[in-house]
């Protein structure tokens, strides 16, 4: 049963990938780029360390890949005013555009797979979804 459900996760989390992909390809952006101008979005402002963390790759690629964001016109910096160290990132509105285009079609291709579900169908699938995400074991 755990196999089947890991299987039916991977085959959505794979299709959604593939629309930020998509996304991807026009803007010469690879889908960790997207994926941390993503985070970035979700979280207004984000030191380069605190945003290295949560994307998870390596210092020196992320920087590389702020360079290059900044350059495209999708990041912009400002001197923290907590750790005068550091730099806050966040996004331009650039970025804000295409990142709401990313997730507009994320839904839409949530809403197609969701059509034959009924509206009790959907609200018992947001419930156990909701009821999974609330108990993070890691392995």
């Amino acid at each position: 049963m755990y196999k089947q459900l890991e299987q039916l996760i991977t085959l959505t989390s794979n299709d959604l990938n593939l629309v930020s992909r998509r996304f991807g390809q026009r803007t010469d952006l690879t889908s960790d780029q997207l994926e941390m101008l993503r985070i970035l979005y979700n979280y207004k402002v984000l030191s380069q360390y605190d945003l290295t963390m949560k994307i998870n790759k390596e210092q020196s690629i992320v920087s590389r890949w702020i360079k290059k964001l900044s350059q495209m016109g999708y990041i912009t910096s400002k001197q923290s005013t907590k750790d005068m160290r550091c730099k806050d990132l966040m996004v331009t509105d650039k970025a804000k555009a295409l990142v709401e285009q990313i997730n507009e079609m994320r839904v839409a291709l949530i809403e197609a797979r969701c059509q034959h579900l009924t509206a009790n169908d959907i609200e018992s699938l947001n419930h156990l979804l909701h009821k999974l995400n609330a108990h993070h074991a890691y392995i």
